[in-house]
């Protein structure tokens, strides 16, 4: 009996070392999770935080982005279109000048032979030609179609390229949409500094001046007229 007795003591004993040894361990790796799964949460909070703050940084450089390209194309549209009185004393440039206002063109294209309304920019330019005494000389051409006037003076080795500066009283020649089709024609009235000022007939259906830089994408070239 005392055998018994201490056996069952001594196994007594034993389930109470294991289930404190199992509740302390529990308890300890209980601890472990939530200490990891805490750090797992600051990880994934940390990582949230720096995602929102590259998007934002993102979205800002976006919208200054966007808002420089808006302010240069209004600035840049301002400038085109605003009046200028920058002349140069060329025969040519003082009589585009002396046209300035026109409306419709119509002394210029039916001057050409147009009984009816055509887009004039090219008669305007070969109109101002004529009353200079250029058509007559051969120094320039007569023409209703700006490409034949650029290939006119390519021919003659008259040809300026874009980004080179013309010299006032020059036709200037535009690609508006830069697919290497010309589209428009005016007259260089002055150059200063990095700025060509113009006169062109059919601008908005206006004799009017205007102003670009020599390097605005817009130029196609010039031809040159000898004076």
């Amino acid at each position: 009996m005392i055998c018994t007795k201490l056996s069952i003591d001594g196994i007594v004993s034993r389930m109470e070392q294991y289930n404190n040894y199992n509740n302390n361990y529990r308890n300890n790796n209980d601890e472990e999770i939530r200490r990891y799964l805490a750090e797992r949460k600051r990880k994934a909070a940390r990582k949230r935080r720096m995602q929102s703050a590259f998007i934002s940084v993102g979205v800002i450089l976006i919208l200054a982005i966007a808002v420089g390209i808006f302010a240069g194309g209004k600035v840049y549209a301002r400038m085109t279109k605003e009046p200028v009185n920058v002349i140069s004393d060329t025969p040519m440039a003082q009589t585009a000048a002396a046209q300035l206002g026109n409306e419709g063109g119509e002394p210029f294209w039916r001057w050409f032979g147009f009984d009816d309304r055509v887009e004039w920019c090219a008669c305007f330019a070969s109109w101002c030609e004529d009353q200079c005494g250029y058509l007559s000389s051969g120094k320039a051409p007569k023409f209703a179609m700006v490409g034949d006037g650029a290939s006119w003076f390519m021919d003659r080795e008259s040809w300026i390229d874009e980004g080179d500066t013309p010299a006032g009283g020059d036709l200037i020649f535009f690609d508006w949409d830069q697919d290497h089709n010309i589209d428009h024609v005016g007259i260089v009235s002055a150059v200063v500094e990095d700025k060509v000022f113009t006169i062109e007939g059919n601008s908005s259906d206006l004799c009017r001046q205007k102003r670009y830089t020599i390097d605005s994408p817009v130029i196609y070239g010039y031809g040159h007229i000898a004076p």
